[in-house]
């Protein structure tokens, strides 16, 4: 099956999610396959559904919202990802947090790419990242240039910055990279309105180009990212 939205539509049903979860759950040799894909098979949609509706609206917003409309889209995609291998999900309200934090105000002559985040313990993106692709990170903390550069979206407009080398310490799953900047961005709409309006009103900042390079990459990139993890849970079910 190719790796394209096909899925996501295909599964915004019952009668397909259904089968597909109780396969899921069978491959995890849960006891309780069936009972918990009948439970599962509605919050399983309705992520789907709404990660979508989160999507489409983004696109045709202005800049100054688009990455809040982003974050949460990606949140309820990677929540439904997590419903097919996490059948209780969510078991605690302590999943249920961001798993990253930044500082709410930043100091003076904040750059974006020097920015870092820290991830936390608990929350959707530690549980997304052990579930979901098997990673936990060995940092407590990681800057928007370490996420960014490794990007392959992002490599040509890092070739026309000429920065110097950076070494990359980890390897991170793309789709985790791209949640982790889209949440400091959504940071930033929230509790930095001044520097966020002033950055793309004067446009005098280099961060300007690179925020706007990695939505205007997120907006594709994330869900073929997300059709191609729901493709291959499906493909390894049948």
């Amino acid at each position: 099956m190719a790796s394209d939205d096909t899925i996501l539509t295909y599964l915004q049903v019952t009668a397909h999610t259904r089968p597909f979860l109780s396969a899921c759950y069978d491959k995890i040799k849960h006891s309780k396959a069936e009972h918990h894909a009948y439970n599962n098979a509605e919050r399983f949609v309705y992520g789907l559904t709404l990660g979508h509706d989160y999507w489409s609206t983004a696109l045709h917003t202005p800049l100054s919202v688009k990455p809040l409309l982003f974050y949460y889209g990606l949140n309820h995609y990677l929540k439904s990802c997590l419903l097919t291998v996490d059948p209780g999900y969510p078991a605690t309200a302590k999943v249920l947090a961001h798993g990253l934090s930044t500082r709410k105000r930043k100091k003076q002559h904040y750059r974006f790419l020097e920015d870092d985040i820290r991830i936390q313990p608990h929350g959707l993106f530690p549980h997304a990242a052990h579930h979901l692709f098997q990673f936990t990170s060995t940092k407590d903390k990681i800057s928007m240039d370490e996420l960014l550069r490794p990007l392959t979206s992002m490599e040509n407009i890092y070739q026309l910055k000429k920065s110097p080398p950076l070494e990359i310490e980890e390897d991170w799953p793309e789709l985790l990279s791209y949640f982790a900047v889209l949440y400091n961005l959504s940071m930033l709409v929230r509790y930095e309105g001044e520097w966020w309006g002033e950055m793309e009103q004067m446009k005098d900042r280099e961060d300007y180009v690179f925020i706007v390079h990695f939505l205007n990459s997120a907006a594709e990139q994330i869900p073929s990212m997300v059709s191609a993890w729901l493709t291959d849970q499906f493909s390894s079910t049948h």
